[in-house]
């Protein structure tokens, strides 16, 4: 989806009411802006989050991964 905007004399721009939508921003929102070699990207805070835990839920199931795991290690190391 490509849209024209354009930037006002104070740097500012207005996302259309569409693509607002689409990423579910209300009035006060906020915007993750990623800055790439050629390209602007715009996601919401919920999306990014979404790709973090996606990117780390591959892990969650692995042997000694817990925080129950983790504190029985440290507990370990520590002569407990």
């Amino acid at each position: 989806m490509g849209v024209e905007v354009r930037v006002m004399e104070n740097g500012r721009m207005v996302l259309p009411a569409a693509i607002r939508k689409r990423l579910g921003l209300e009035k006060g929102g906020t915007v993750i802006v990623e800055v790439g070699d050629e390209e602007v990207t715009l996601r919401s805070v919920e999306q990014v989050l979404d790709k973090v835990k996606a990117t780390f839920a591959k892990y969650a199931d692995l042997p000694g991964t817990s925080v129950d795991d983790f504190l029985a290690n440290r507990r370990a190391d520590s002569g407990e």
